[in-house]
């Protein structure tokens, strides 16, 4: 398991400033500098400092999922189930080997 920043995370800052960043309770996590970002307009940028945000959200959620679906040893046969996925993700997230 990864020993990520807990969360909360949250966007913090305006591109009025030329960045937003991502932060936690500890500090800033990450920050995404618009002057950097060749073709992206202010929507994107703002999306992916949301998704960055969720990230802890979404890697509990998915550990949920996996923890659930894993009982169901049916969802365990195709290696492009939903089940499969879930852990891919999972591992890509935490560093795991895949």
């Amino acid at each position: 398991m990864s020993a990520h920043t807990p969360a909360p995370w949250a966007v913090d800052g305006t591109l009025n400033s030329g960045d937003l960043d991502v932060i936690s309770a500890d500090g800033r996590i990450a920050m995404i500098d618009d002057s950097r970002a060749t073709g992206w307009n202010e929507p994107t940028i703002k999306a992916n400092a949301r998704l960055i945000a969720a990230a802890p959200d979404l890697l509990a959620a998915l550990q949920m999922v996996e923890a659930i679906w894993s009982r169901d040893q049916t969802a365990n046969i195709d290696p492009e189930s939903s089940l499969a996925k879930v852990r891919a993700a999972i591992k890509k997230a935490t560093g795991e080997n895949v």
